[in-house]
């Protein structure tokens, strides 16, 4: 699963200030064709209005990890799709993201612990790196 983290939650997951991930989130094989930041924010809709990212932005941290519990993740259904869902954007209520260019499926998870393994990627035009590792307890630079 991944997770774009928004640019001032950056440094607080880093020193562990922040040891939750929560909202929405989407499979990795879904994403993996988006390879520039601004194919990634326009595929998962993170322009909407009051987001810190833009079209433009140059870099992106990208938190993953493997999911291991599926009742964590649920597909967000408004009352259109017969669920109870009711959100502000990126929410589309149809259970994938608003892009016109891209179906990337949507899922949400409650507040849940980072999982030991998990990375943070640093994603340019030039292509994405990995930038740190959580082994449990720290975030350590990746290798």
């Amino acid at each position: 699963m991944q997770k774009v983290i928004p640019p001032r939650l950056l440094v607080p997951y880093l020193s562990g200030q922040r040891t939750v991930i929560s909202g929405y989130v989407y499979r990795l094989q879904d994403c993996d064709r988006l390879a520039t930041p601004a194919a990634l924010v326009e595929a998962l809709d993170l322009c909407f209005e009051g987001s810190e990212l833009t079209p433009d932005v140059p870099e992106l941290y990208i938190l993953r990890w493997t999911a291991r519990d599926i009742d964590t993740y649920v597909v967000p259904y408004g009352p259109h799709m017969g669920g109870d869902w009711s959100d502000s954007p990126p929410f589309t209520g149809n259970g994938f993201t608003a892009s016109r260019e891209q179906v990337v499926p949507q899922f949400h998870t409650m507040p849940m612990p980072v999982p030991a393994g998990a990375e943070i990627l640093h994603l340019t035009g030039a292509g994405e790196r990995r930038f740190a590792e959580y082994d449990g307890l720290t975030w350590r630079p990746a290798p």
